[in-house]
């Protein structure tokens, strides 16, 4: 057993305090920049990765708004000139022209509304999660 540190012997310092077998302050800094810079990348590359995922699934959906605003152009010149044919009362070709149109333009706008990209599409939500998370964690080591 130890003798307590007031009967004759000389107390031990605090486990808390350097004892030599700890690193050095310096080199501890060192390693908690080069930890933080490497945190830094990765979080940047993560983002990176998921805005080119998310900027694909977006040309995909403005390809299909592209090929809706087309249809939907389609279908308004064929109801102009279904209104042209049925002015010049000529009734099986503005007929035609009419329900053409009419699906076209339905069609147009039914793929329009579908797929309309939102600014939500493109917010890189994990990265920003994991961001929050280094955040708190950095938040409750640093405590």
């Amino acid at each position: 057993m130890n003798p307590s540190p007031g009967i004759g012997t000389r107390a031990t310092p605090p486990t808390s305090l350097a004892t030599g077998n700890e690193p050095p302050l310096k080199d501890v800094l060192v390693e908690l920049w080069q930890n933080l810079e490497k945190l830094v990348q990765q979080q940047v590359a993560l983002a990176s990765t998921e805005m080119d995922l998310k900027l694909q699934r977006l040309q995909a959906q403005l390809k299909t708004v592209a090929i809706g605003a087309g249809l939907l152009l389609v279908g308004a010149l064929a109801l102009v000139a279904a209104i042209i044919l049925l002015l010049d009362l000529i009734m099986p070709a503005w007929l035609a022209a009419l329900i053409t149109g009419g699906v076209a333009a339905g069609v147009g706008f039914g793929l329009i509304m579908a797929k309309k990209p939102t600014a939500r599409d493109v917010i890189p939500e994990r990265t920003i999660a994991s961001v929050a998370k280094d955040v708190q964690t950095f938040r409750e080591a640093t405590k």
